[in-house]
């Protein structure tokens, strides 16, 4: 009965350190598959707790049930798992002590509630650490010339903006009009905020000398499908000297739900402008 009881604590903290490396990765792993590592790995442990050798078979024996058997997917998990248990185990060392004193019989579940919570902290802070990140990579300082004038601008490049003008086929972007306002000129402010996409599909109301850059865009959105007006930008400039593809912005009037506080929301096609000024590679 004492073995089994052994077993089972092992597979318990197995199971909370896999699952964290489990979400932290994106691995995939499934709670049974996850289960049955964790036994794979608290098995041998139980039976032979003095010898090196085995600890890292069932490791391995462990990640390699959990993670599968592909070189770099278990390798990305496996190290997650060792930094998982660290963390984990200097938390109980932190506590033991204290714990041992005041819960007596009830200290191994209380051990394996500060392991899950120490490291579901952990990997909250992990991920939002990965999401500033990413949101980093995304985001840069543009320089944009329209109506004659140059306006900057904090973007961030939405790859799941996909929106074209229809006769073109160019880009088109999102700035908020507040971010703009003041560039915009008179003649043209005033027929824009008066503009109301669900009456008028007519550009009929601007001045003529701004018809010419300007074009319906039809937007697909959760509302359901609806009219914008696109403006076409002289030059757009990100970082530095690199310019974008021509294309249009369309001005919203909420800007509210712009990630990473940026004035514009920037095509897909803007990737390829941002990671050659970065000197990355990019993969269509």
């Amino acid at each position: 009965m004492y073995g089994e009881v052994i077993v089972g604590v092992n597979m318990l903290f197995n199971f909370v350190i896999l699952s964290f490396a489990n979400k932290v990765g994106n691995a995939g792993a499934t709670h049974r598959r996850l289960l049955l590592a964790s036994f794979v790995g608290a098995l041998p442990v139980t039976l032979f707790p003095a010898s090196f050798i085995v600890v890292i078979g069932a490791f391995l024996g462990m990640t390699v049930c959990a993670f599968g058997r592909a070189y770099e997917s278990w390798k990305k998990s496996a190290v997650v798992v060792l930094v998982g248990a660290l963390f984990a185990g200097g938390m109980l060392t932190a506590f033991q002590y204290r714990i041992h004193e005041i819960l007596g019989s009830y200290t191994v579940l209380t051990y394996a509630v500060v392991a899950y919570v120490s490291l579901y902290l952990f990997k909250k802070n992990w991920l939002d650490v990965r999401t500033v990140r990413r949101l980093s990579e995304l985001s840069a300082k543009t320089n944009l010339q329209m109506w004659g004038e140059n306006i900057r601008l904090d973007i961030f490049v939405d790859t799941g903006n996909s929106c074209t003008e229809p006769l073109s086929g160019a880009p088109v972007h999102f700035v908020s009009l507040k971010a703009i306002e003041n560039s915009i000129p008179d003649e043209l402010k005033g027929p824009l905020l008066l503009w109301n996409p669900s009456e008028s599909t007519s550009l009929s109301e601007f001045p003529g000398e701004y018809q010419k850059d300007m074009r319906l865009v039809r937007l697909q959105t959760v509302e359901g499908p609806s009219w914008a007006i696109g403006f076409k930008f002289e030059k757009w400039l990100v970082e530095g000297d690199n310019a974008l593809r021509p294309g249009y912005i369309v001005l919203t009037k909420s800007s509210h739900q712009y990630p990473a506080g940026a004035d514009a929301i920037l095509h897909v096609s803007a990737m390829e402008t941002l990671n050659l000024e970065r000197g990355a590679v990019h993969a269509a």
